[in-house]
């Protein structure tokens, strides 16, 4: 390029003991969040901001644009492009009127617009997208043209005034120090004035290097008139994408990297300045969001049903409701009235616990627990059978109904993950709750058959009691990306929705996890537990709190595995679940099995080698995913996120 641009802001004076240029900040920005930007041998896509902003799920122009964002995500990591996505970038820029008819030809005007996506590419340049969601060309393909048009506008005008304004200050700073006549200055602002109408010239010529298309991913190709552009099948696929980037996004001449630190600092500047675009910021915003949501379940609450029986998948806010609905109920007991509040789960049962530390007449039990109340001596459930199990109920029960006085009774009861549950422990949730003809007096019980992962399917909820539940389908406490993803391990017939805005972080797979069949299994988890360390650096760098990460493995063993091998060979402290609920440390990750973890939640998940290739665990892989609020990171094998994603919600209709 013939023409130089030193920075593209005057100094910021906010310090005035330390002024610093506004490339310099937004540079040290990017360079601290993200690492190896200006590098020319590193090749990776940066989204700014990192998530696609809350949507109108009904808003066919704001999903239109997110799937385009997806598949721009999805594309530059695949195919690692070393490029900046900037989504809807703002201008407002000064133009010369060049109108026929004006009163003069160089009258100035204000324009606003906004350009779709600016992708800053390292060897492409810079290129514009405009979106649009109809399904025919026609006039919404004119209007993007002219968005195109008005996009080239802008960055040409504000070239021009950044490389004239450069060598103008220079030139003149020249001519001030020269001991001129005034002919002879007014001979060198002439060649001033030459030597900057060139440069505009240069500016314009380069301005004719950088692409715009009109993306179109409604529309099929036949439906475009032979118009130039990116259509329904040229962006259905990652695959196709790629080809039809390699055969329309293309330059003419060399592209400096000293024009392209120079572009993203102009274009990825305003943002991250304005807005926090830090990880750990969004996820914090996005997880604030979900947890206000969730009070649109207080619904439930003020219909006050004594006894009810109440059924949703994860994410509809089921724990979150029994624990406010309990909290409710403790504020009015009388006299020596009681709450129990049993679940399966003994890290879920420490975490109930600890919200009522401080309300002695609320217990906490597992259902483990309660049984062996019951029974009067300590039963190891994992070494007894199905059928020892069921009898262990069915014994249990015969003698609450044998004794004269119940010192088991509750006035009210509270049951969580009633799918776990095994046996006839409905009967034994009735006789726990004491007979009473008072209405006041609550027995509810959630469940969630699609969570069966203890025992598998054979102690699902009796059907009568499926049928009678009252349904929480609406989901909350997921963002859309999480739901998505999540959503391939549930059947359709389940009706889980979400009602919500909040897109979220796409999620994160990290498929380089080698097979059992390529190395052993110590071997195997050496490089898993490596690739999870990078990641945790990664989100480190990114203001995430270790303690907002939890890394979940398929087994108890495995994530004893996982947890000493980050803390014996990476020094990064970990507690396991049940350890994080009792003495919560900042400083630590959590590592934990799915089961051990159902019921709790996280704002960061990271799934260890989950058995997505198993169509018998898709229960246990639903769980894993659904415990994330807002980040979903998956350490696996190409083989099995390949199975995963061949996998169909058709197979999952009659589970």
């Amino acid at each position: 390029m013939d023409f130089l641009i030193e920075h593209t802001a005057q100094l910021n004076l906010s310090c005035d003991k330390h002024p610093q240029c506004f490339d310099e900040e937004v540079s040290e920005w990017i360079s601290n969040n993200c690492p190896d930007w200006d590098n020319p041998i590193v090749r990776k896509t940066y989204t700014i901001p990192p998530t696609f902003p809350d949507i109108q799920p009904d808003n066919t122009g704001d999903l239109t644009e997110n799937y385009v964002f997806d598949m721009l995500e999805k594309f530059g990591n695949k195919t690692e492009q070393p490029m900046f996505v900037v989504h809807s970038h703002k201008f407002h820029e000064l133009f010369q009127s060049l109108e026929k008819g004006s009163v003069k030809n160089d009258d100035a005007y204000w324009f606003r617009g906004e350009t779709d996506f600016v992708i800053v590419h390292q060897t492409l340049g810079v290129i514009c997208l405009q979106v649009k969601a109809a399904v025919k060309a026609a006039r919404a393909y004119v209007k993007a043209e002219v968005q195109l048009k008005n996009d080239q506008m802008s960055l040409t005008c504000s070239l021009k005034r950044l490389s004239t304004s450069e060598l103008r200050r220079k030139e003149e700073k020249k001519i001030e120090q020269l001991n001129l006549s005034e002919t002879e200055r007014k001979e060198e602002d002439k060649k001033l004035k030459d030597t900057l109408k060139e440069l505009e010239t240069k500016v314009e010529e380069e301005m004719y290097k950088y692409p715009g298309f009109v993306v179109m991913s409604n529309c099929p190709r036949d439906k475009a008139g032979g118009r130039p552009g990116c259509f329904r099948e040229d962006i259905d696929s990652a695959e196709h994408f790629e080809e039809w980037w390699e055969k329309n996004v293309k330059r003419r001449g060399e592209f400096s990297q000293e024009m392209y630190e120079l572009m993203v600092i102009w274009f990825v500047g305003p943002r991250v300045l304005k807005e926090s675009c830090l990880l750990g910021h969004v996820i914090d915003r996005n997880h604030s969001k979900l947890i206000k949501l969730t009070m649109d379940q207080l619904s439930i609450m003020t219909q006050d049903v004594p006894k009810q029986d109440i059924a949703g998948p994860a994410g509809s806010g089921k724990t979150w409701l029994l624990l406010e609905k309990a909290k409710q109920v403790a504020g009015k007991l009388r006299g020596n009235e009681r709450i129990l509040i049993m679940c399966f789960n003994r890290p879920l049962s420490l975490y109930l616990a600890k919200e009522f530390q401080k309300t002695p007449k609320v217990v906490i039990k597992t259902f483990n627990s309660i049984l062996n109340d019951i029974k009067g001596e300590r039963v190891d459930l994992d070494r007894l059978s199905p059928d020892e199990e069921k009898k262990l109920v069915d014994d249990c029960v015969q003698k609450l109904k044998s004794m004269q006085a119940n010192s088991h009774k509750y006035e009210h009861v509270f049951v969580d993950e009633g799918q776990d549950m095994f046996g006839i422990w409905m009967d034994l949730v009735n006789l726990l709750h004491a007979d009473s003809d008072e209405e006041r007096r609550y027995r509810w019980v959630f469940f969630d058959n699609n969570q069966s992962v203890h025992y598998g399917t054979k102690y699902r909820i009796p059907k009568k009691i499926i049928n009678n539940a009252k349904l929480m389908n609406v989901i909350v406490r997921n963002t859309h990306k999480i739901f998505e993803c999540s959503q391939k391990c549930l059947s359709p017939s389940v009706g889980a929705k979400l009602e919500h805005r909040i897109v979220g972080l796409p999620v994160k797979w990290i498929d380089r996890l080698p097979t059992s069949t390529q190395l052993s299994y110590d071997h195997c988890l050496q490089k898993g537990v490596e690739l999870v360390k990078q990641e945790i650096a990664d989100l480190d760098s990114k203001s995430v709190l270790r303690s907002d990460i939890v890394v979940l493995t398929s087994d108890k063993n495995e994530g004893f595995d996982v947890g000493t091998e980050l803390a014996r060979r990476f020094n990064i402290p970990v507690q396991n679940a049940e350890q994080a609920i009792r003495s919560p440390d900042r400083s630590c990750i959590t590592v934990d099995s799915i089961r051990r973890f159902k019921g709790l939640e996280r704002k960061v998940v990271i799934l260890f080698d989950p058995p997505l290739d198993d169509e018998r665990s898709m229960d246990l892989n639903y769980v894993a995913m659904s415990r994330c609020f807002c980040l979903l990171v998956i350490v696996t094998t190409r083989e099995k996120r390949r199975s995963y994603e061949e996998f169909t919600l058709e197979l999952r209709e009659g589970r």
